[in-house]
């Protein structure tokens, strides 16, 4: 639960001067007084000294403190100053260059204090519209975010010994904000770069470090949601229950190194892209998520592993959606996989393969699953936790198609497709499971020769190969040069057919 309470402390200072902002009315006093009561909505206690002279209202010293009683400790965060203009009918928002912003933990008389300085150059930040109905923009040519300071029971920790900074170059967003009985948020920001620098080592061994940087380019994000008036940070399934966001992310490059050194060993990593995406969608009802990363180069050395590791992919990715409340009706569920050209080094096949005897060609591994199913019960919904638990099944699975299916290795492809529909009612046919019914087909070529060339390098012996022939012999039908073809069918009084012929 502290996790969340700092995740919600952490991240409310970027959403409240940006996004919120955006909900407040088009005069200073009232921005502020929006802001000061969104906060206190979300269980923060807000505390601050103002003053209004002309069209600006400046408010300083601004404390915001939420409890965690059952962890004894709470979390506050500081910072000194906000200041809201009018101008010509909008508000503009503005802070010092320069900023502090401190964040001070009282776990069970343990007391953490980290302060953060908060820079930017060249901001700009407006709001503007009528009440309820606001929109906002904002830039800045670099913000930079970096530990200014670290506190644990009254002893600073040294810079040498704990640092780390984030810095995001060439910022731009807009948004528009509708409060009725939920927060409708519309927005979008690009970003021209990222980066990232977090180094730390132990103090009592200097041996002992850590270090983890790296760079994102070219960021997008364009999104809509809808959020609850007030928020229980205390009860975080509250807030799934009831929120819905749609939004997309894109980038257009980026790098990362993580090393880790401790007792004479070390683990390097790297890793590097050339684009991806991340495509997210939630609601009371549903969940789903897209995710694609391209151009993927990754090499890892130590810990366990004694040699260098190296892996590359044209493309890496997945999906899934399904949905996370009681349904009375089957709903959309989604599954996927796509692993495209993936690579690895020689001194990894080696392992296996030390005559190169195995084609190493990239390989690809494709999966696309959708279907229907029925939820049984309200995922977020404690009441209904321990009944999920002693449930056979949380949900009922009503239809299945493999769009795609596609594997392609080791100089030997198989590609399948297909569709079934489930009965429910029948589960004595299959033993428990609800009875199919549908067709798959699948063509598969250059298992023979591959068999051939695992059995000759002691991987498989040759009794298993000679079994493995006899099975697919009962399942295809040959299709030319190691080629072969099988059509799976499960008929309505649950046969089970193998291009024409019941095997059950």
């Amino acid at each position: 639960m502290t996790s969340w309470k700092s995740l919600t402390g952490s991240t409310a200072l970027a959403v409240v001067l940006l996004a919120r902002t955006a909900a407040a009315d088009v005069t200073p006093t009232q921005v502020w007084d929006d802001l000061k009561g969104y906060m206190e909505g979300y269980g923060y206690e807000v505390t601050a000294s103002d003053s209004l002279s002309g069209d600006t209202l400046t408010v300083r010293n601004i404390s915001m403190t939420v409890p965690i009683p059952e962890e004894d400790t709470s979390i506050t965060m500081t910072m000194p100053e906000i200041v809201f203009t009018a101008n010509g009918g909008a508000v503009d928002v503005a802070w010092p260059a320069a900023m502090p912003v401190t964040f001070a933990v009282d776990a069970d008389g343990d007391e953490v204090t980290a302060t953060l300085l908060y820079e930017t150059t060249d901001l700009a930040m407006t709001v503007s519209g009528d009440p309820g109905a606001t929109s906002w923009a904002y830039s800045a040519a670099t913000t930079r975010v970096s530990l200014n300071e670290l506190v644990v029971d009254g002893e600073t920790i040294p810079r040498e010994v704990g640092r780390g900074e984030l810095v995001l170059t060439g910022m731009a967003g807009t948004s528009a904000m509708a409060t009725g009985t939920m927060r409708d948020i519309e927005q979008s920001m690009t970003i021209d770069k990222v980066t990232y620098d977090i180094a730390a080592r132990d103090p009592d061994d200097a041996e002992s470090t850590l270090l983890f940087k790296g760079h994102l380019d070219a960021l997008a994000y364009s999104g809509a949601g809808s959020l609850p008036l007030d928020i229980d940070p205390e009860d975080p399934m509250a807030l799934m229950a009831v929120m819905k966001m749609n939004g997309s992310f894109t980038y257009g490059g980026g790098a990362t190194q993580f090393n880790f050194v401790e007792d004479d060993e070390s683990v390097n990593f790297t890793s590097a892209s050339t684009g991806g995406t991340f495509d997210m969608k939630m609601s009371p009802e549903a969940w789903s998520y897209d995710v694609l990363v391209r151009g993927y180069d990754m090499q890892v050395q130590g810990g366990e592993i004694p040699f260098p590791m190296a892996l590359k992919a044209g493309e890496i990715g997945g999906n899934l959606a399904l949905p996370v409340a009681r349904t009375t009706e089957p709903a959309d569920v989604a599954a996927g996989v796509n692993l495209t050209d993936f690579e690895m080094n020689d001194l990894i096949w080696n392992m296996f393969d030390p005559g190169a005897q195995l084609p190493r060609d990239p390989a690809t591994i494709r999966v696309d699953l959708t279907g229907k199913a029925k939820m049984l019960f309200d995922l977020f919904d404690p009441a209904q936790q321990q009944a999920m638990a002693r449930a056979d099944m949380p949900a009922e699975l009503h239809e299945l198609s493999l769009n795609t299916l596609v594997v392609d290795a080791l100089g030997a492809m198989l590609s399948a497709s297909g569709a079934f529909s489930f009965d429910n009612s029948d589960l004595q046919t299959f033993g428990g499971v609800p009875r199919p019914q549908g067709v798959l087909t699948a063509e598969l070529s250059g298992i023979n020769a591959l068999l051939d060339k695992l059995v000759a390098m002691g991987l498989i012996p040759e009794d298993q190969a000679m079994a493995g022939r006899m099975m697919m012999g009962m399942f295809t039908v040959p299709a030319g040069d190691d080629k072969m073809t099988s059509k799976i069918e499960i008929n309505e009084q649950g046969h089970v057919l193998a291009n024409g012929q019941r095997i059950q």
